[in-house]
């Protein structure tokens, strides 16, 4: 091939040599200037992600995060702050795969933002057997955390407790951090004791510090639901999603004894469901187990 390239441009040279000469004028040519991208600067991306963190920006602080892991996997302050994060929304399952089940390529256990964030997600996520234990072993480490002041109130709700709840929730709130997780947890406190009204306006207040927060706008809906407009609720979100907030609300029903709203919202949970709902299926069978206990043939019965 090369050959044959090199003959045919002497064949084309030697044909032109007899033609006239034609005066051409030199043009000048700019050289051509590469326009180079600015580098991913990964330092400008992590602290930009803590100062959103900082300000309570937790969606745009996890994008941050994410985006420097996806430059370095091993960067542990990134991935500690992904766990934080993922504790500020919520997502305990989430924290609890970074706290609890990576695979640290270092010894973390005496590092105390690590400590509170094992212990923080191991509660949510019934990691220990004795949560209170849990909780103040944190208040040694950290007397002020709002997420530990946070986490005791949740402890005095599921107990029935609810001034001590509030009292907690006041304690969080004194720091001024975590506001909008306190908030909605009021919230919830709120919508626990059925106080459907004063919780709306908790959930609106946490969603207006924290827009595009899933778990607030979800503990909204329910409100909307235990108040019987499903379709303020419902319309305008997906079936997967719409289940799991039925099923949430019928559990606080349930726990309020408004046993026949709860039946109802778990049965439709399983019926719009594109998937077995797992959750709604267990809390409808322990639903029909307290009713069967209930009742005056089987009470005072041996199992």
């Amino acid at each position: 091939m090369r050959t044959g390239l090199v003959i045919g441009l002497s064949v084309m040279l030697m044909g032109c040599a007899s033609t006239p000469e034609v005066d051409i004028t030199p043009v000048s040519i700019e050289p051509v200037q590469t326009i180079k991208s600015d580098p991913f600067d990964v330092e400008e991306v992590f602290a930009a992600a803590q100062s959103d963190f900082k300000n309570e920006n937790y969606l745009d602080a996890l994008n941050g995060y994410k985006k420097v892991l996806a430059y370095d996997p091993q960067r542990k302050d990134a991935l500690l702050g992904q766990g934080k994060v993922f504790l500020a929304l919520g997502e305990y399952q989430q924290a609890a795969r970074i706290f609890w089940d990576h695979s640290w390529t270092e010894d973390l256990s005496g590092e105390r933002s690590f400590k509170i964030g094992k212990i923080l997600s191991g509660i949510y996520t019934a990691r220990y057997e004795n949560s209170v234990n849990a909780i103040n072993n944190g208040m040694v480490l950290s007397p002020n955390d709002p997420r530990l002041w946070n986490a005791k109130g949740h402890y005095h709700d599921k107990q029935g407790e609810w001034m001590d709840a509030l009292a907690s929730y006041i304690e969080a709130m004194k720091s001024g951090k975590w506001r909008a997780g306190t908030i909605n947890n009021m919230g919830m406190s709120l919508l626990l004791q059925d106080r459907l009204e004063e919780a709306q306006d908790k959930f609106e207040q946490a969603i207006a510090l924290t827009p595009g927060n899933k778990v607030y706008e979800n503990n909204l809906r329910m409100v909307f639901i235990l108040e019987g407009d499903l379709q303020a609720a419902l319309d305008d979100i997906d079936e997967v999603r719409s289940a799991d907030i039925l099923n949430d609300a019928g559990y606080v029903a349930m726990s309020r004894q408004k046993t026949n709203m709860a039946r109802r919202l778990f049965l439709r949970a399983l019926d719009i469901s594109p998937i077995y709902h797992a959750k709604a299926q267990a809390n409808l069978d322990k639903l029909e187990a307290l009713e069967t206990a209930a009742r005056p043939e089987t009470a005072g019965t041996s199992p």
